[in-house]
């Protein structure tokens, strides 16, 4: 078993806590839910907490929509581990 979270599930509690909604949809849109700058920085904060990531604020903007963002989270976390496996 692994220790590694969840990463979709971890991205959409993201959304979920920030934009407090209940539920979270690949096609549903930041800003249409309700997003702002201020909450941008909230869902950098919680995933840099929760998953170790950086994630770059413009990323929301670039890729609005959950899924997209997801997918884009996802590439990061793979790339960030594979640089960290690299260093040991």
């Amino acid at each position: 078993m692994s220790d590694r979270p969840d990463l979709a599930e971890v991205i959409a509690a993201s959304w979920r806590t920030v934009l407090d909604v209940t539920e979270v949809r690949e096609d549903d849109d930041f800003f249409e839910l309700g997003g702002n700058s201020i909450m941008v920085t909230r869902i950098v904060s919680y995933l840099r907490r929760e998953l170790g990531v950086e994630v770059d604020m413009l990323q929301v903007w670039d890729t609005p929509t959950f899924g997209e963002f997801r997918a884009a989270v996802e590439t990061a976390v793979g790339a960030q581990a594979q640089v960290t496996e690299g260093a040991g």
